[in-house]
């Protein structure tokens, strides 16, 4: 028989991953999680076990609603650069005006390459992005809005490579009117077909 929640999941999962984003997973502690979340330690412990459990929930939640929602409102909204436009822009604006940054990134930076319990979900989200790059890319090129000289695979790793890029900048408090200038810079090739894009 399921456990029975006696608290709303997504608040909680929403004020978990906001916590994650801002202080990362080894410097976020169990306090700071019930402060966000507004649930005491038991309630923690009986819906997820431990941090390692949530920090998990936590990030598929963030693939699920931020990752998939900017795909969904940017790259599918717009055509062309414009939409891959647009997906930037939108990370200039986070909740409340903070510098979270992004989960997938921080967590990429966090943990690097060694193996961590949390690689599959920041995968996860990376090839995400990626493969919705690709199809805009694909679609933008069958539109004749791209030039289609390179493959829209390599184009859609040259964008997530400047995607991850620019949210390390994001998060590092960068100001934010340069941000959006560099932002038109950076896509300027993939827009005019200067490069070999």
């Amino acid at each position: 028989m399921g456990r029975s929640k006696s608290f709303d999941e997504k608040t909680a999962l929403d004020a978990a991953m906001h916590t994650f984003r801002e202080r990362g997973f080894e410097a976020t502690s169990l306090k700071n999680l019930e402060r966000a979340t507004g649930l005491q330690p038991g309630s923690l412990y009986h819906c997820y076990g431990n941090k390692e459990a949530l920090f998990r929930a936590a990030l598929d939640h963030y693939n699920e609603t931020v990752v998939d929602r900017r795909i969904g409102t940017f790259l599918n909204g717009a055509e062309g650069v414009d939409g891959i436009e647009a997906m930037f822009v939108s990370t200039l604006r986070e909740p409340d005006g903070r510098t979270l940054g992004c989960l997938l990134t921080n967590s990429a930076v966090e943990f690097g390459a060694a193996g961590s319990p949390f690689t599959d979900g920041v995968d996860s989200g990376f090839a995400r992005l990626e493969g919705a790059f690709e199809s805009h890319v694909e679609r933008a090129q069958a539109q004749g809005l791209m030039l289609s000289r390179t493959p829209a695979a390599a184009t859609a790793a040259k964008l997530l490579l400047l995607y991850q890029g620019f949210l390390v900048l994001v998060r590092s408090g960068r100001n934010k009117d340069e941000l959006a200038v560099l932002i038109k810079d950076l896509l300027a090739p993939f827009r005019n077909g200067e490069a070999n894009v």
